[in-house]
C-alpha cells in the first residue's frame, strides 16, 4: 500500500555508477535511469564511482543529504562485482525482497545472476540495481512503485 502522501513526494535522488571502465560521459544506464527519475519531478544527480569497496562505500557516506542512493553496476556473479558485499558490510537492514521483485519484473533470464537489492542504512534507502542499459526501465518502475512507501515506514512514529 503507498500511502497518499509519499507518493506525490519529491526526493533527492544520487545515481551511483560503478564501474572501472565507464565515465560519466559513456555512462548511458546511469543516464538514462537519471532522465527516467527527472520526468517524476525528482531532484537527480549522477556520479561515476570505481568497483572497489572503499569508493562503493564512500558514494553514501559523503552523499548523505540525498534521500535514495541507487547504485547501478557491479551486482553479477564477476570477481569486480563488489556493490552488493561492499554495501552489506555498512547497512542495517537488507530487504531481499526488492532483488525478488527486480528479476520477476525484468522477465529476462540473466536478470537472475543479478544480486539486486535494497538495503537501510541511517533512514536511507540505498538500491542495487544491474548495468545494463535494458535494465534501467525495470529498475525505474520497481524503484518508484515502492520508495514512497519504504520512505514512510523508515519515518512513521
Amino acid at each position: 500500500m503507498v500511502h497518499r502522501e509519499e507518493s506525490k513526494r519529491k526526493f533527492r535522488i544520487l545515481i551511483i555508477t560503478v564501474s572501472s571502465s565507464r565515465t560519466e560521459a559513456t555512462d548511458t544506464s546511469g543516464e538514462n535511469l537519471k532522465n527516467e527519475f527527472l520526468k517524476d519531478s525528482h531532484s537527480v544527480d549522477r556520479i561515476v564511482c570505481k568497483d572497489d569497496e572503499e569508493e562503493i562505500q564512500n558514494a553514501f557516506y559523503l552523499n548523505k543529504e540525498q534521500d535514495i542512493f541507487i547504485y547501478v553496476g557491479g551486482t553479477g556473479p564477476s570477481k569486480k562485482d563488489l556493490t552488493v558485499q561492499s554495501l552489506r558490510m555498512i547497512s542495517e537492514k537488507e530487504m531481499v525482497g526488492f532483488g525478488e521483485l527486480f528479476r520477476s519484473e525484468s522477465h529476462e533470464r540473466f536478470a537472475y545472476l543479478s544480486n539486486s537489492s535494497l538495503f537501510i542504512k541511517d533512514g536511507k534507502q540505498i538500491y542495487c540495481v544491474p548495468g545494463s542499459p535494458d535494465a534501467m526501465k525495470v529498475a525505474h518502475s520497481a524503484i518508484s512503485s515502492i520508495m514512497g512507501h519504504v520512505h514512510h515506514e523508515l519515518n512513521k512514529e
